[in-house]
Order: structure tokens, then C-alpha cells, then sequence
């Protein structure tokens, strides 16, 4: 596999760090809109869909052009469980989900790279194109994570002031 796409795969997680920095872990919980996910609901999505994405990357990998639905957080009888986790819990097994993703496809013979899996919406796509549609997909959460980060961070700071301090 492409070096920079390892890379991206390993560090992208890494963006949390900024993202989550200031904000308190009520914050996080908290939903500022009843029909939109908290930060934490789209942390545990993230989570949960690490473990979806490695179980679909086996499939591909051992099945000739297995064919899967569309993933749907909330038909997913697996993504409560991780709603319920707290914060704490929820990045430790996001980080171990995470690593055993890294494993895999650290490991994949470039054969293995071209085997094809097929999207409902996407259509056929090589385990290299699942790579890049999951970090595509994760980073869409990241923007989304870093807005609504930065909605509480300026609904409970006093005017004029930094949402972030210095380091």
C-alpha cells in the first residue's frame, strides 16, 4: 500500500487532539440540536464503523467482489453499545479498533490491494478505494466534530475572548 495512505490512516485520529481541545467532557454529550448527534454520538459512529470497515475489508479480502449495503448507524443493533461507553472507554477501544485496522491493511499484498468489493453507491471499488472512502468518510465527521466544537466553545466563552489559549 502507498505509504501516504498508511500514513493518513494512522494519523488522521490524531486531528481529535485540536478538535477536542477545550471543550469539557459535558460539552462533548451535549447535543445542540435534538435531530443532530453530539460530539461523543459521532466519536462512537466512528468507533463502531472502524470495527464495520475492518469485518467489510475481511470480507473482501476472502470473497470474490463480496457486495454490501449502505451502513446505517441507527439499523446497526452493534452502535448502541458504543453510545453507552463513556468517554474514556470510547477512544481507548476507538484507539485498539484503530490499530487493528492499521494491521490489516499494513499487511496487504498489493494483489490483495486490487481485490474488489461493491458499494450500492459507489459501485466497485478496490480495498485501496474502501481506504480512501473510510478516511473521506471519517474526515466529513471531523469537520462536523470541529463545528460543532466551535459552537460551544463560542456559546460559553465571554465575548472577546479566545476559544483556544496558547499553549
Amino acid at each position: 500500500m502507498k505509504q501516504s495512505l498508511l500514513n493518513r490512516l494512522a494519523g488522521q485520529p490524531d486531528a481529535l487532539t485540536h478538535l477536542l481541545y477545550g471543550l469539557s467532557e459535558e460539552q462533548i454529550y451535549q447535543r445542540l440540536s435534538n435531530d443532530k448527534w453530539s460530539i461523543f454520538e459521532n466519536l462512537a459512529h466512528l468507533g463502531r464503523y472502524q470495527e464495520v470497515f475492518l469485518d467489510r475489508m475481511q470480507h473482501i479480502n476472502a470473497d470474490e467482489a463480496p457486495t454490501f449495503s449502505r451502513y446505517v448507524a441507527d439499523d446497526d443493533p452493534g452502535f448502541p453499545d458504543w453510545t453507552r461507553l463513556s468517554f474514556e472507554e470510547l477512544t481507548e477501544r476507538m484507539r485498539g479498533e484503530r490499530a487493528a485496522l492499521n494491521a490489516f491493511i499494513s499487511i496487504m499484498h498489493e494483489e490483495q490491494l486490487m481485490r474488489i468489493g461493491l458499494h450500492p453507491v459507489y459501485g466497485p471499488m478496490t480495498l485501496l478505494g474502501w481506504t480512501e472512502f473510510f478516511l473521506l468518510h471519517e474526515a466529513h465527521h471531523f469537520l462536523t466534530i470541529l463545528k460543532l466544537g466551535g459552537s460551544l466553545r463560542t456559546a460559553d466563552r465571554p465575548m472577546g475572548l479566545p476559544a483556544i489559549q496558547p499553549l
